[in-house]
């Protein structure tokens, strides 16, 4: 929502159920129309002059090296590592080849 309520979800539930089992009529009747959350705070009297606005929700901070920079930083990093365990199973299986070839031309001189 754009707009600042005056009212969370949950307070303006509570206003509403108080307003349908409000002891006058008129406040009743007010309750039993779809009211604006303005029109229900006057009717219940909640002083809207002194309501302080709910905090606005933020996902995410902004990245303070901007968001070209970030993502050009995290896909080098996922460069860099893999790179580095393809090095890594590359150096392992030429080993486990090597190791291979030493055995099979060790069985072959028994």
């Amino acid at each position: 929502m754009s707009r600042i309520l005056p009212l969370t979800p949950r307070n303006l539930n509570a206003a509403r159920h108080r307003a349908e089992h409000a002891p006058t009529p008129e406040v009743r009747e007010a309750a039993s129309r779809l009211l604006t959350e303005h029109e229900l705070a006057v009717a219940t009297g909640r002083p809207l002059h002194r309501a302080r606005p709910r905090p606005a929700f933020r996902t995410s901070r902004p990245s303070p090296l901007g968001s070209r920079l970030t993502g050009f930083l995290v896909g080098a990093l996922a460069l860099l590592g893999f790179l580095f365990v393809a090095t890594v199973l590359w150096a392992h299986a030429t080993d486990v080849a090597e190791t291979m070839r030493q055995q099979a031309s060790a069985m072959r001189g028994m």
